[in-house]
């Protein structure tokens, strides 16, 4: 999964020298292992391979955010640090702790059909309202390492990916193949919107 990563790392620096100056370099061991500890799961190994090749974005943590001027990896998402990823993690934790309850008006499919679960991890964060989940706490059909987009108004039925694996070799594929643009805004903007 290194080699797929470093692929979509070339693919980018192609497209936009911006926002692959944007990049932060790998993750540590013991980044990742601060990670796992924090969340209190075994990431899967496409995420830790991931985390190897690049720790998300430069100013993705809260001290040095500045979502104005903040540029997005691929489509709308910028990609959190690890750093990142507890600090959008503990606050999704705390904002949905009364949250306990499964919610009456959705049958569970691939996600679990509650507002928040504790084992799911944002990698991806757009403008607080948005995010990108390694599902670590799947649904009854879906896979454990899952890629899904949590945001208000979500349908509990649709999963980008069936593995982070799966999501890593779509965001090159679309890439390799040139099926994206540039938007106005200096954005990878994928032609069927797949992030």
């Amino acid at each position: 999964m290194e080699q797929v990563w470093r692929e979509i790392l070339k693919q980018i620096k192609l497209a936009s020298e911006n926002i692959y100056a944007s990049v932060n370099p790998p993750a540590d061991a013991l980044e990742i292992q601060r990670l796992e500890e924090a969340v209190g799961v075994e990431l899967p190994q496409a995420f830790r391979d991931y985390l190897s090749t690049l720790n998300g974005q430069k100013n993705t943590e809260e001290a040095a955010r500045d979502r104005n001027t903040e540029i997005p990896l691929l489509g709308f998402n910028p990609f959190l640090s690890v750093t990142g990823i507890i600090e959008t993690w503990n606050m999704m934790n705390e904002l949905f702790a009364g949250e306990t309850k499964p919610l009456d008006w959705v049958e569970e499919d691939k996600i679990k059909p509650f507002t928040w679960r504790r084992h799911w991890i944002p990698f991806t964060e757009y403008e607080g309202s948005q995010y990108l989940i390694l599902d670590c706490d799947p649904g009854k059909n879906g896979t454990y390492g899952q890629v899904f987009c949590w945001c208000s108004g979500m349908d509990f039925l649709e999963v980008a990916a069936d593995s982070f694996e799966a999501f890593s070799i779509g965001l090159l594929s679309r890439l390799s193949e040139g099926k994206f643009e540039i938007t106005e805004f200096g954005t990878i903007e994928f032609e069927d919107y797949y992030i």
